[in-house]
């Protein structure tokens, strides 16, 4: 058993140490020696655990249990989250959606990061396959940019020449939570202009007409708002969807189409160990 210790405590020094030279300094990354610390620590106590049965002198063991079980407890729950962040990790096919948010990330001197380009990436592959779809651009700014990561993403976007019109952006987020919030209220904002401006339209007689099963037609801007629900989507990491899902879902949204984007294969861990503390954090405040 101590083996197993030494080779987690070193492998965690060693990708903390491959983090720091490839990608720098990043949010999160005391973790990691606070983790090789803790294997350490574990290696120690059993190594002195048997050596006081070897000598046959007598132990109080009950501390060393309640160790033992809390690590054993700890590293359970953080790989069962762990799976279901995994499990929940995949995109779901649906064409010609409402409403996607772009889910935003930290900035890199100001500038979009990999994990963003990915996303962004993604959004304009599927403007380009369903052109009516709007996105929502999520993301304030942070203590050390000087823009908001929704203006810089809606600058990518524009250079990629999505048009101005399909694009919306909220500067005022800095959570998880917060994005999505936020996200769907500026969504319920604009359906409801774009509402009142068919409604206009109905006015000149210029609404589009949708057919009954009867023959008879109705104006789309009469259909009650029950029978014509918004289609929505959220486009964020593999590793950030089950969180960003199941708060859509607590806003009342439970049907949002999941569109993920890869990450990394260094960073993939370090994010993923981040985002399970982070749905624990959810679970036990009731966010999600």
């Amino acid at each position: 058993m101590e083996g197993i210790f030494i080779v987690l405590g070193v492998a965690a020094v060693v990708y903390v140490l491959a983090i720091l030279m490839l990608h720098g300094l990043t949010s999160f990354l005391w973790f990691w020696p606070l983790f090789a610390a803790v294997q350490f620590l574990m290696f120690g106590l059993v190594r002195y655990v048997r050596k006081k049965q070897k000598e046959k002198k007598h132990l109080h063991l009950g501390p060393f249990v309640f160790i033992f079980t809390s690590y054993g407890l700890w590293m359970l729950v953080l790989l069962s989250l762990l799976c279901t962040i995994f499990s929940n990790a995949h995109t779901v096919d649906e064409k010609n959606l409402d409403y996607v948010i772009v889910m935003g990330t930290d900035l890199v001197d100001n500038r979009i990061s990999p994990s963003l380009k990915r996303r962004l990436d993604r959004a304009i592959e599927y403007a380009h396959e369903n052109p009516e779809t709007i996105f929502v651009l999520s993301g304030g700014r942070s203590d050390y940019d000087r823009s908001t990561e929704a203006t810089v993403m809606y600058y990518y976007m524009i250079k990629a020449g999505i048009p101005e019109n399909r694009l919306l952006l909220e500067f005022y987020s800095h959570s998880t939570q917060e994005k999505i919030g936020y996200s769907l209220r500026a969504i319920r904002q604009d359906h409801e202009t774009r509402l009142r401006d068919l409604e206009r339209r109905q006015q000149k007689s210029l609404a589009p007409f949708v057919p009954e099963e009867n023959g008879e037609e109705r104006l789309w801007a009469e259909i009650p708002e029950e029978e014509r629900p918004l289609s929505l989507g959220i486009i964020t990491s593999e590793f950030n969807l089950y969180r960003a899902c199941r708060i859509a879902a607590r806003f009342g949204y439970p049907d949002v189409c999941p569109i993920a984007t890869r990450t990394s294969e260094l960073m993939l861990v370090h994010l993923s160990v981040r985002e399970a503390i982070a749905v624990f954090k959810d679970r036990l405040i009731g966010n999600i």
